[in-house]
């Protein structure tokens, strides 16, 4: 079993909290990509209500969010936010959000796990926020969509959509310590020019995602169902 499915699984199964006691065994929070609106956006959107859905449905609580943070858009200014240091500033904001949002686990539940997941600038706040992060976060998996920081030689990561390619994102690698990158998915759709430095096809980034939930989903659920089994959960 890969070791990002088990420890998914032993994260949302370990000590078995229910909601029965006020406690939510996971919480989704859906980072945006670059110029979507408020919300999740399109492909955040359609991962999030996959995986709420299949948890919810195998007995666990889960909430949701959209982060709220300026995702400011870059093709609207042909990119010169990149120059002006408008996109970095949006990222940082995004990542002061984020921060927030993971400081929120309440004592009295102390076994409440987040799981990430980000599209684009979203995937970059995330990785910047989690580059530096402590063990004692309860990070139970992230999920990174055409993530511009793509580091393609970090080791455990789990990578799917177009997982052979050896490129950087285009703007540069960030690495993530091992116990973020052991339980995390990349999504790198084939031809993405954002997550796959050289390539030119920006439709693939903003097209090549609609399959994203029918990739990630399953892959989590198949492992996560295993250890349901194995505890009894499932027969």
């Amino acid at each position: 079993m890969p070791f990002v499915a088990l420890a998914l699984a032993v994260a949302l199964l370990s000590p078995f909290a229910t909601a029965t006691d006020g406690c939510v065994d996971v919480h989704i929070v859906g980072v945006r990509g670059s110029g979507q609106p408020t919300g999740f956006g399109q492909q955040v959107g359609r991962v999030v209500e996959g995986i709420e859905s299949a948890l919810t449905g195998r007995g666990l609580s889960v909430t949701s969010e959209a982060l709220e943070y300026p995702a400011i858009s870059v093709s609207d200014s042909f990119g010169l936010v990149l120059l002006t240091g408008d996109y970095d500033r949006s990222v940082g904001a995004g990542v002061d959000a984020l921060r927030a949002a993971l400081a929120t686990t309440e004592p009295s539940c102390p076994h409440k796990e987040f799981l990430l997941v980000g599209y684009s600038q979203g995937a970059q706040v995330i990785k910047s926020t989690l580059a530096g992060a402590e063990p004692s976060i309860p990070i139970a998996a992230v999920v990174l969509l055409a993530d511009p920081t793509r580091d393609a030689a970090q080791q455990g990561i789990v990578r799917l959509g177009d997982p052979a390619t050896d490129q950087n994102g285009a703007f540069g690698a960030i690495g993530l310590p091992h116990h973020v990158s052991a339980v995390t998915v990349d999504v790198c759709a084939a031809g993405d020019g954002v997550c796959e430095r050289g390539r030119q096809s920006f439709t693939a980034h903003t097209e090549g995602y609609g399959d994203a939930p029918d990739l990630v989903v399953p892959y989590l659920l198949r492992e996560l169902d295993g250890r349901l089994r194995f505890a009894g959960f499932l027969r």
